[in-house]
């Protein structure tokens, strides 16, 4: 893979936390950590939760934003739908330099990384 699109430091959420009092009015992010394409697909490891998505799981790829309530200003991120054991999950996805990186810098990175993600997995069916 690119070495561009290894170990990129990298946001998480949830649509569980999204949808709670504090992720959508406090702290949109549930974790941080690394973020890397590997030949089987997408691997975060977090300070708190790790994340190996294999290409044959990930069902859906998307961009999306983060509540203008908690960003007034646009904040992308890439959305995850993968199936593990018949269950589907989601992810938010925020790459980015650091926590200091100005918004459209993040939201570059951001456009970045989808498309290298739709690049490589060409299967998955964005509807």
């Amino acid at each position: 893979m690119d070495s561009e699109f290894q170990n990129q430091f990298c946001y998480l959420s949830t649509p569980d936390h999204q949808s709670t009092f504090y992720g959508k009015y406090i702290y949109i992010y549930t974790d941080k950590g690394q973020l890397s394409l590997t030949d089987g697909g997408l691997e975060y490891l977090g300070e708190k939760a790790n994340y190996s998505i294999s290409r044959d799981s990930i069902k859906k790829i998307e961009i999306s934003q983060y509540s203008r309530v908690a960003k007034p200003f646009k904040l992308n991120f890439i959305k995850i739908v993968y199936v593990i054991d018949s269950a589907e999950n989601t992810i938010f996805l925020t790459p980015t330099s650091s926590g200091f990186t100005p918004i459209y810098k993040t939201n570059q990175l951001v456009n970045d990384w989808l498309s290298k993600l739709l690049e490589i997995m060409p299967v998955v069916q964005n509807t």
